[in-house]
């Protein structure tokens, strides 16, 4: 299919202002606008404070909780460590379920 009517060349002398008037003369350049001040950086939202409170907040958290860990030692060494079937159970189903829902 051919379109008619716009020759590129053409096109891309005039945007370049490389055209030439009726008499062969250049034909003016076209104003350029004066450019706009920059305009000072967004004030930060209540939200961005916040999520970088919490993002400050998880990074001075230790990877392991020591404590946590020292309390399920001990209760394995001492034979007091118990697990609740039904609740294990339950969170290897919705986990199973979730993995095949999300599957692609």
């Amino acid at each position: 299919m051919k379109i008619t009517g716009q020759d590129p060349a053409k096109t891309a002398e005039l945007t370049l202002g490389k055209t030439k008037g009726k008499e062969g003369t250049p034909a003016p350049a076209a104003k350029k606008e004066s450019p706009r001040p920059a305009s000072p950086p967004p004030l930060p939202t209540a939200t961005s404070l916040t999520t970088a409170r919490a993002r400050e907040a998880i990074r001075n958290e230790p990877d392991v909780r020591a404590d946590k860990v020292a309390q399920a030692k001990e209760r394995l060494r001492g034979g007091k460590y118990e697990v609740d079937a039904d609740r294990l159970a339950g969170k290897m189903i919705n986990h199973s379920l979730r993995e095949d829902i999300e599957k692609p």
